[in-house]
């Protein structure tokens, strides 16, 4: 059976499941959006981060894990996005080591070796909240999924230490990442309403309240998006959209490195962001 099919069927299981108990199917459904195949520590990350001072942090009783790598410099937090892990900043971490920083990175929630089963941006800032209080960074340097959180972090909650937020190919509107993931398993009408009544009993707010762009105008301190013109994932429009919305933000286009972000032209971005 051809991988592709699968998302299908598992989409159509939902679907029946829904027809008989649409709580059930909705929950199953909203599990599958948080769930992260992958992104857990293998033994080749385990070797990017050996040098890493290791402290475990917890939310409630959920592990937190986090890396520093002790300097003179501006403290600096980093996050990665969804299915990845804090392995994933080496090749910028070598840059920032130059410069003699105190970068501080982050497993999120069910990455890396944090603990928990399901991931989503509010237990995301939930997790930063504890490590900010921990560490105080200066500034967050986010990727994908971890500059909606950061964004959304300091539009919420109290974190006077934090002074720039620089995003690296943040979505906007979580309602986009949904559109995929429905599109991709196959959705009835049915599901999709069920769906949408679960997620806002579950977090309090319907998805459309989840927007970067309108977090951004609630933060008062400067920022900077780089953002690549080919994000097949989170459209360049994201990006643009954001900038326009942060008052004191600047953004940087980048063009043919996809989603990844993983360049010396964004290095040099970031160090030169971090020095104004």
């Amino acid at each position: 059976m051809k991988s592709a099919y699968i998302p299908k069927l598992v989409g159509r299981l939902i679907n029946v499941i829904v027809y008989i108990s649409p709580r059930l199917g909705a929950r199953m459904a909203l599990n599958l959006f948080r769930y992260p195949q992958s992104g857990k520590i293998k033994s080749k990350h385990a070797e990017l981060l050996k040098d890493a001072e290791k402290k475990t942090l917890y939310l409630h009783n959920t592990k937190i894990q986090t890396y520093r790598w002790q300097g003179k410099g501006k403290r600096i937090l980093l996050m990665h996005g969804w299915q990845s892990n804090s392995a994933r900043w080496n090749p910028l971490l070598l840059e920032l080591q130059d410069k003699a920083y105190d970068v501080i990175s982050m497993d999120a929630p069910a990455h890396g070796d944090s603990g928990g089963r399901f991931f989503d941006a509010y237990q995301y800032a939930l997790s930063l909240d504890v490590v900010t209080k921990h560490f105080k960074p200066e500034i967050i340097v986010a990727h994908s999924i971890g500059g909606l959180t950061a964004l959304y972090y300091k539009s919420h909650f109290e974190s006077t230490t934090i002074k720039k937020i620089i995003s690296l190919g943040a979505p906007d509107r979580l309602l986009d990442l949904t559109a995929v993931f429905i599109k991709l398993l196959g959705f009835s009408d049915r599901t999709l309403k069920a769906y949408n009544k679960e997620f806002t009993n579950f977090f309090d707010n319907d998805q459309e309240y989840y927007n970067a762009a309108d977090f951004v105008k609630k933060i008062d301190i400067p920022g900077a998006v780089i953002h690549d013109r080919n994000d097949q994932l989170n459209l360049y429009r994201d990006g643009v959209n954001i900038a326009k919305n942060w008052s004191g933000a600047k953004l940087y286009t980048t063009a043919r490195l996809g989603h990844s972000m993983q360049s010396k032209e964004v290095y040099s971005t970031i160090l030169a962001e971090l020095e104004n």
